[in-house]
């Protein structure tokens, strides 16, 4: 059996409210890998083997929290664009 995530937890509403606030924070504002997830349509495990593997956001540890700077995230998804489906690179 699949271990459920905070993710499944949540109500396509409660989903929506956590994708709203982050577009309404300010740039400097952090956020859990669980709201970026939201947002930029990316599971869990994408953002954990970004951590671990490199090249992907860079991030914060408080404690045992994980935090993504809103402007970081942005910066990083607006380079994710290709000119063709043959130039993609599939992860």
């Amino acid at each position: 059996m699949a271990r459920l995530t905070k993710l499944d937890h949540m109500t396509s509403e409660e989903k929506a409210a956590e994708a709203i606030k982050f577009w309404a924070a300010p740039k400097d504002a952090t956020f859990t890998p669980e709201v970026l997830a939201i947002v930029y349509k990316k599971s869990l495990s994408w953002f954990q083997l970004k951590r671990c593997a490199g090249g992907g956001i860079p991030f914060s540890k408080e404690g045992r929290t994980i935090l993504y700077k809103k402007q970081d995230a942005i910066d990083y998804f607006s380079k994710e664009t290709h000119q063709s489906t043959s130039s993609a690179a599939y992860i």
